[in-house]
């Protein structure tokens, strides 16, 4: 992927036509394994839930949420990446 050092973070639904959830982080973990990922659906099973968790999704949003909660996981999500680049690069 051409791009891929470009992209701070990936908000993702997780109902796709071709995808799931689980399937978009497997894919994104193997692309670039620090990317912070948010996935959003709506009232989740507990399975789905465990293995968007194990998988490697940083944030979980349930559907309906509000702008300015996605904003939040956003900032926090992009907080968490900016703080694990600097350890990187003080070390």
């Amino acid at each position: 992927m051409r791009h891929q050092a470009s992209i701070a973070a990936v908000l993702n639904d997780m109902k796709m036509p071709v995808m799931d959830g689980a399937g978009l982080i497997t894919a994104l973990r193997r692309i670039n394994p620090k990317v912070p990922i948010i996935l959003a659906s709506g009232p989740a099973e507990s399975d789905q839930m465990a293995r968007v968790s194990n998988g490697g999704a940083t944030t979980f949003l349930s559907k309906p949420y509000r702008a300015e909660v996605m904003l939040q996981a956003l900032a926090e999500a992009l907080g968490a990446a900016t703080a694990s680049e600097q350890t990187r690069a003080s070390v």
